[in-house]
């Protein structure tokens, strides 16, 4: 029919649905420029916490003395940004489950533009590390919620080669932050100055987003559907599902907010989340080894110090091209199964990815020495960078494809994780690299690496016996 509803031979004819698989009100049948727009729209809007959280690190010597304190300590307000990063996924990812994706990114994204300028304008330490914990609480909903928003809008088929060009924007925040804190540092009150510009950008990027960017989550827009047509029609029997939903605050907290918790102790989620965990960690590793090895080691100056931090982002464009092979793969592997997702079938790129990271760690920790030329290191980071893109985009693609209804929750606890993770690896690896040196420092955590090599393995041979358990899942069974 028309007006999307069932066509009668139902249980309830004035259930409102799409209209079969190629409705164009459907945002998976959009057309490719929208989609394509929507995504980077989407993909900017988490580049902006991505720098925030790095730049500040290289700012924050110049914090330490403002404030009399040390740069361990000043370093702080990178630990206290991604932990709020590590709790705000948690409250609007659920939230975005419930009311839209833009609601549940655009609102949070702008309120942490607004405390960015608050911490430029601290007059106090304890200011400072209050305002980077809230602007990483709300810069943290488009960083969990963005996987939810490519599911919505792209088909199984093509979601990891679009996950790859929106890693290519996000994550080029970390190295891209560290280089722009860096030139920050050379200016009277830079470290002020970058906080401003964090709170210019989201404030620029938002108006941006809430004037062009639609909604995408499929419930909500059904139900806008269906209140449209009441109106029309006057037939006030029109639904959607989404409108038969409690949304009572008990509802909210018992059901909704606690999901991504009640998802972290399920046994996909849980190995998935602590490799992702342990990879982002490493990414926020570099924004202290890199100075380390090129500054403290080889002498370099503060900004060209942090130059080879771009070799990450070479890294993820060659991640990025292994995961697009991957995907050619699963699409293979798609096909083959008549259109029902695959998800054991993501993790074909994690498995090469899980052993380039180890490897790039090695060969980064043990040419650090300034006897060996400097291209010898940079190759470490980008090899390291290849692993971590295919490992954590492999990690978030089996999570949403096999928690579909729930990929904003299920990426919420991932987030959660890695968060906790990020926020610890800058202040144990600043210790660890500067008491026993970096070849030894890589090395350790490079022995993780390898020790965390069996997981893509076991997932996909044994992954969907795991699924056919777990009741968040039973829908791609």
């Amino acid at each position: 029919m028309k007006d999307g509803t069932n066509n009668g031979t139902g249980s309830d004819k004035f259930l409102v649905a799409f209209n079969g698989d190629d409705d164009p009100y459907c945002p998976l049948n959009w057309p490719f420029r929208k989609r394509a727009y929507t995504t980077f729209a989407y993909a900017f809007c988490t580049f902006g916490p991505q720098v925030a959280s790095s730049m500040y690190g290289q700012v924050s010597q110049e914090i330490a003395s403002e404030y009399g304190k040390s740069t361990i300590v000043a370093t702080l307000g990178v630990s206290t940004f991604l932990l709020g990063v590590g709790f705000g996924p948690m409250v609007f990812a659920p939230i975005s489950e419930v009311y839209g994706r833009k609601i549940g990114v655009l609102l949070p994204f702008f309120l942490s533009g607004i405390f960015a300028f608050g911490c430029g304008a601290a007059s106090n330490f304890q200011t400072v590390l209050l305002m980077r914990f809230f602007q990483g609480l709300f810069g943290g909903a488009p960083i969990a919620n963005t996987g939810g928003v490519l599911g919505d809008i792209w088909r199984p088929n093509t979601r990891a080669i679009a996950l790859v060009f929106y890693s290519f924007v996000v994550t080029g925040g970390p190295p891209m932050g560290s280089v722009q804190g860096a030139a920050f540092s050379t200016l009277a009150n830079g470290w002020r100055w970058s906080q401003y510009y964090s709170g210019i950008y989201a404030v620029v990027v938002f108006a941006l987003a809430i004037t062009t960017i639609p909604e995408t989550y499929h419930p909500v827009l059904l139900a806008r559907k269906a209140k449209r047509l009441r109106i029309d029609t006057g037939n006030w029997t029109y639904h959607a599902k989404h409108e038969e939903l409690a949304f009572t605050l008990t509802e909210m907290i018992t059901k909704h907010f606690m999901r991504p918790f009640a998802m972290l102790l399920t046994p996909i989620v849980t190995s998935m989340s602590v490799y992702g965990s342990f990879v982002f960690g490493i990414l926020y590793l570099g924004v202290v080894a890199v100075p380390v090895t090129f500054t403290d080691v080889r002498g370099w100056g503060s900004v060209v110090a942090t130059l080879p931090s771009l070799a990450i982002f070479v890294g993820v464009v060659v991640g990025g091209v292994l995961n697009i092979l991957g995907s050619l793969h699963y699409a293979k592997a798609l096909a083959a199964m008549n259109g029902k997702p695959v998800p054991e079938e993501r993790l074909v790129a994690m498995k090469v990815g899980s052993f380039l990271m180890p490897i790039g760690l090695f060969i980064f920790g043990w040419t650090s020495p300034d006897r060996y030329p400097w291209i010898a290191p940079v190759l470490g980071l980008t090899l390291l960078a290849a692993g971590f893109l295919t490992v954590f985009q492999g990690c978030i693609n089996y999570l949403v494809d096999s928690f579909p209804r729930y990929a904003a929750s299920a990426i919420a606890a991932t987030t959660f994780l890695r968060s906790c993770s990020a926020a610890a690896f800058p202040i144990f690896g600043h210790i660890m690299f500067t008491t026993i040196g970096v070849p030894w420092g890589a090395s350790i955590i490079g022995f993780v690496a390898i020790a965390m090599i069996p997981i893509p393995f076991f997932f996909y041979q044994f992954g969907a016996k795991i699924r056919a358990k777990n009741p968040y899942s039973k829908q791609v069974m």
